[in-house]
C-alpha cells in the first residue's frame, strides 16, 4: 500500500512546486522598501527598482492632467523606451504632488498632503518588516518571518504578467482610455464557478451587461496560468492538464528575447502583447530599432465584429448610436478598436470615443420638416460601413436611383444601403446601431441629410465671428463712451478753471488759481499795492471784467527766516495798511479806481469795519456769521474794532 501511494504523493509535490517559491523563497535580500522610509510624489523622483535584474520599477508615475501635477502609484516596465504600467494602486484617485506612501509595521498607506487616505493595503493582523519589488513585477509586503502578507499579483488592475496566476473570484478592469487609468467600461471576471467571462458595464452605475465572451470552463477549483513563454491556459488546480487554452497563436519568441503581458484594453479586448527586450540602455536611443508592443492575439479575435453581431449589445454596439467601429492593424481585427462618426455627424462626448454620434441636423419628424422639402435633400455616400440592425424595410429588384427615391418618399427613412449585386435596398431609421467598418463590404451606404448642413455650419461660424466682432464693437463702444465722459469732465473743469469763468466762480464758490493765472491777472506782478510780513501785495484785473480788481499777495517764505519780518523801510502789510486807512479816515485809498464804491462811503466804512472784526487775531473777538450778516444789513450797530494784528507799528502793551 505504501508503494502504491508514493507516485500520487510525488505527483502532488510536483504540482505544488510552482507555489513553493511564493511561500518559502523570500529573504531579507529581497527587501528594497524599508519601514518608515516614505516615498514622496514629486516630479523626476527616483523609483524603486526590482532588486536583482531591475526589470520593473515602483513609484509615482506622473500623469497628464488638467488639474495640475498628479501621480499614479504604480509598477511599470523599467528597461523599455516607454514605461508601460502593469499595476496601479490609486487609479481612481490620482495623488497630488507631495503625497506620501508610508510603510510601517502596521500599515502600507498612501495619503495626500492634507493627510487624506487615497489607498491602503488590507491587513490580516501581521506586522510588516519590509516590502519587496520582485523581478517578475510582483509587489510583496513581508512579515517579520519574511512571509507574504499581501501581493499586487493577487489584486491586479487591468494587466497580468508571466508567472502570475489568476484565481477564481478575481477580476480585471479596463482603463477609461489609453491615457486615463481610472476604471473603464469593461470587466474580465474569473467567476467562482470557474467560468472566465467578459462583461461590458453601463456607466456610471456600473451594472454588468450581457457577457460578450465566456470560456465555459465550469470547474469549481480552476486557475488561470500565464507562463513565462507567453502562454495562457485555464487548468484544474488539482490536475496539470489544461482545461481551456486561451493562447490560440504561438507567441513566436522566447522569454530571453521578449517581454510579455496580457491586458483587458479600454475597448474590451483581452490581448496578449510582446515587446523585444533591450539588452542595453544604448538601444533605447536607437530610433531605427523597432521597439514597441505588438499584439500576438486578441480575445475576442475581432472586438468590432463581436459587438456588431450582437443585436442586444448595450448602447447600439461598441461605438454607440450612429457610430461605427474600426480596428487598427491588419485585416484580422485583432488590433485595438476606435470609433468614427459618418459625414454629417459629431461625437456625443469628445472625451469618450465610444459614446456614439449625434446628427448635425434636426432629426426628421414627418411633420412638415426638412424631409418634406425634397429639393433641399441630398445623400452622402459612406463606403465600407454597415449598420446591420437598424433596417425596417427591404425592397428588391431596384436600381440605385430607385433606392434613393424610396428613401426620399419615406419621411422616416434616414439611411439606405444599396446592394448592387442583388439589387436590394435596405431602409434604416434612427438611431443607427452596431456600426462597423468592413473593407470587404461592396454595398453603398447613403445617408439622407438636408443640403443646408454645410451652409448651416458656415452660418454658425459666421454668427460666431459676428458675435465676436459685435462683442468687440460693444466693448470698444463702452471704452469710447467712458473716454468721452472723461474728456467732457476734463474740458468742463478746464473751462471752470479758465480766466473767463473767474467772475462767475467768485460769486458762487472759493476758487483756486494757478501761478500762471495769477501772473497773467497781475501782468507779471507789475503794480505793487503794499508789502508786509508775509509778502508783497499786487494789483490784479479779472480777464472777464476789466472793471473788477483783485489783490494778489505773493508769499515769500525763506528757509531759516521768520515769515514775519519788521525790517525798517518796508511798507506795512495789507491788513495793517487797510486798518491804518480806516483809522485815518482815508478809505478812498482802498477804492482808488472804484467810482461806484466812492458814491456810498458810509456803506464802504461799514463793510471795512465788519471785515476788520472778521480778521481779528484773537478768535474770541470774531463775530459769528449770523452777526456778520446782521452788521452788513445794518440790523445791529457796528462798533469800532480794535487793531486786527498783534504786530502793528505800535505794539500793544500788556499789563502784568
Amino acid at each position: 500500500m505504501a508503494t502504491s501511494t508514493l507516485p500520487h504523493i510525488c505527483c502532488l509535490l510536483l504540482l505544488l512546486l510552482p507555489l513553493l517559491p511564493s511561500v518559502f523563497s523570500y529573504t531579507e535580500e529581497h527587501c528594497n522598501i524599508r519601514l518608515d522610509t516614505p516615498l514622496v510624489a514629486v516630479q523626476n523622483s527616483n523609483p524603486i527598482t526590482s532588486r536583482f535584474e531591475g526589470e520593473f520599477a515602483f513609484g509615482f508615475h506622473p500623469l497628464e492632467s488638467e488639474n495640475g501635477k498628479q501621480f499614479l502609484l504604480a509598477v511599470w516596465f523599467n528597461k523599455i523606451r516607454e514605461p508601460t504600467i502593469v499595476w496601479s494602486a490609486n487609479r481612481n484617485k490620482p495623488a497630488p504632488e507631495n503625497s506620501e506612501l508610508r510603510l510601517s509595521s502596521n500599515e502600507f498607506v498612501l495619503k495626500d498632503p492634507e493627510g487624506n487616505e487615497l489607498w491602503k493595503v488590507p491587513r490580516n493582523g501581521s506586522k510588516s518588516s519590509c516590502a519587496a519589488l520582485l523581478d517578475n513585477g510582483n509587489l510583496v509586503i513581508l512579515d517579520e518571518q519574511y512571509n507574504s502578507i499581501w501581493e499586487s499579483f493577487k489584486e491586479p488592475t487591468d494587466t497580468i504578467l508571466p508567472g502570475q496566476i489568476l484565481y477564481m473570484n478575481t477580476t480585471l478592469r479596463s482603463r477609461e482610455s489609453e491615457t486615463n487609468y481610472s476604471k473603464g467600461h469593461f470587466q474580465l471576471s474569473f467567476q467562482t464557478d470557474g467560468n472566465f467571462v467578459f462583461y461590458s458595464l453601463s456607466m456610471p452605475s456600473e451594472p454588468l451587461n450581457r457577457p460578450y465572451f465566456a470560456t465555459g470552463t465550469l470547474k469549481w477549483n480552476s486557475l488561470l496560468n500565464f507562463t513565462k513563454d507567453g502562454y495562457m491556459y485555464i487548468k484544474d488546480a488539482n490536475n496539470p492538464i489544461s482545461i481551456y487554452n486561451l493562447t490560440k497563436e504561438s507567441p513566436a519568441g522566447s522569454k530571453e528575447d521578449f517581454y510579455y503581458l496580457a491586458r483587458i484594453d479600454h475597448d474590451g479586448g483581452f490581448r496578449l502583447y510582446k515587446h523585444p527586450r533591450e539588452v542595453n540602455t544604448t538601444s533605447r536611443a536607437n530610433e531605427s530599432c523597432s521597439s514597441s508592443w505588438t499584439v500576438v492575439q486578441s480575445i475576442p479575435s475581432d472586438i468590432c465584429a463581436t459587438f456588431t453581431g450582437d443585436a442586444a449589445s448595450a448602447g447600439g454596439g461598441l461605438c454607440g448610436p450612429n457610430g461605427y467601429c474600426r480596428t487598427f492593424g491588419d485585416s484580422s481585427g485583432s488590433g485595438p478598436a476606435f470609433c468614427s462618426c459618418p459625414d454629417g455627424f459629431s461625437p456625443l462626448d469628445q472625451s469618450n470615443n465610444f459614446a456614439g454620434c449625434k446628427p448635425d441636423f434636426l432629426l426628421p419628424s414627418c411633420q412638415i420638416g426638412w424631409e418634406e422639402q425634397k429639393e433641399n435633400i441630398e445623400f452622402k455616400l459612406v463606403q465600407n460601413v454597415n449598420w446591420p440592425f437598424s433596417d425596417y424595410g427591404l425592397v428588391t429588384v431596384v436600381n440605385e436611383t430607385e433606392c434613393r427615391q424610396l428613401c426620399l418618399d419615406d419621411c422616416l427613412c434616414v439611411v439606405v444601403i444599396y446592394e448592387g449585386n442583388g439589387n436590394q435596398c435596405w431602409k434604416k431609421k434612427y438611431p443607427l446601431s452596431n456600426g462597423m467598418y468592413l473593407e470587404s463590404n461592396t454595398s453603398k451606404v447613403l445617408i439622407k441629410t438636408p443640403k443646408t448642413i454645410a451652409s448651416d455650419k458656415k452660418d454658425q461660424s459666421m454668427v460666431l465671428v459676428l458675435a465676436l466682432l459685435l462683442g468687440s464693437s460693444a466693448f470698444l463702444n463702452i471704452l469710447f463712451f467712458l473716454a468721452s465722459i472723461v474728456a467732457i469732465i476734463y474740458l468742463y473743469h478746464k473751462k471752470l478753471n479758465s480766466g473767463w469763468n473767474i467772475d462767475r466762480t467768485l460769486t458762487t464758490n472759493v476758487k483756486s488759481y494757478t501761478y500762471k493765472e495769477l501772473e497773467e491777472a497781475t501782468r507779471g506782478f507789475k503794480q505793487t499795492l503794499g508789502k508786509g510780513a508775509f509778502g508783497t501785495v499786487y494789483k490784479g484785473v479779472l480777464p472777464s471784467d476789466s472793471k473788477k480788481f483783485v489783490a494778489v499777495k505773493k508769499l515769500e517764505i525763506i528757509c531759516c527766516k521768520s515769515s514775519v519780518a519788521f525790517a525798517l523801510g518796508e511798507e506795512e502789510a495789507l491788513i495793517d495798511w487797510a486798518y491804518e486807512c480806516y483809522k485815518d479816515k482815508k478809505l478812498d485809498k482802498l477804492i482808488e479806481d472804484d467810482e461806484e464804491a466812492k458814491n456810498d462811503m458810509k456803506r464802504l466804512e461799514r463793510f471795512v469795519i465788519v471785515a476788520i472784526w472778521c480778521i481779528q487775531e484773537d478768535p474770541s473777538l470774531r463775530p459769528s456769521m449770523k452777526k456778520v450778516t446782521q452788521m452788513l444789513e445794518g440790523v445791529i450797530e457796528v462798533s469800532v474794532p480794535p487793531s486786527p494784528s498783534l504786530f502793528t507799528s505800535s505794539p500793544p502793551s500788556f499789563k502784568k
